[in-house]
């Protein structure tokens, strides 16, 4: 049996117009294009935070040359570097460097590594056959900077103002140097409160030179110059 098409015309107005139906126009959805909006902000803003973080840098203090175990930090062995500095790390700030310095560290550090608390001995440390005397100085005795840890000076017998001091180990007078090149370990300023201008200046040095400059200490016949460097 045969299909027929049937062909439908396009329905008709009195007036012999056409009826076209009017086509459908999408209605937006304003939550789903806020959301859409706010998306993309906030996908903006962490790639922001994260490209500012990555780029932010801070000056830390890093190691300038290998230094054994045991052995003080000096201005020579520590650098300033400014680097990104990921999470966990713990870097020591390059405003700490004065504190660092004349303090041993308990492990051998690498040059070009980052120094970080953990490479410091704690405490008191004198390495064998050494000794840590402490000279009391006031204006005059020291360079008008003062000292500080860290840097290496030489002892100078000044002359008499105190008691009779005759324990120079070559017999010279003043000006001679009791200790060539020892380290200063520390340094103790006096307070405001106390209206003393006396500073004590702790210095390592061999056990045999140690009665010398406490001696020359308490007969205030003693006198620091700092030096270029130490070893």
């Amino acid at each position: 049996m045969a299909a027929t098409l049937t062909r439908t015309r396009p329905a008709k107005l009195s007036d012999g117009r056409e009826l076209r139906l009017a086509p459908q126009v999408r209605q937006r959805r304003p939550l789903l294009a806020l959301s859409s909006a706010l998306l993309v902000a906030l996908c903006v803003a962490v790639f922001a935070s994260v490209y500012l973080r990555a780029g932010h840098q801070v000056s830390v203090i890093a190691v300038a040359r290998s230094v054994p175990e045991g052995q003080t930090l000096t201005g020579n062995d520590l650098t300033i570097v400014r680097m990104s500095i990921a999470p966990g790390v713990l870097a020591i700030p390059a405003t700490a460097v004065d504190s660092v310095m004349g303090r041993r560290v308990a492990v051998p550090v690498e040059s070009g590594t980052l120094l970080t608390p953990g490479d410091l001995a704690h405490g008191s440390y004198v390495p064998p056959g050494d000794a840590v005397v402490g000279v009391a100085l006031k204006q005059g005795q020291l360079p008008a900077t003062g000292v500080a840890p860290g840097q290496y000076v030489d002892v100078v017998m000044t002359g008499s103002p105190g008691s009779p001091f005759t324990a120079s180990p070559t017999g010279g007078g003043p000006g001679t140097i009791l200790a060539p090149g020892v380290l200063v370990s520390a340094v103790t300023q006096p307070s405001a409160s106390s209206g003393s201008d006396i500073e004590v200046v702790s210095l390592v040095m061999s056990r045999a030179l140690a009665p010398i400059i406490a001696s020359a200490s308490a007969a205030n016949q003693a006198a620091l110059v700092v030096i270029a460097s130490g070893p």
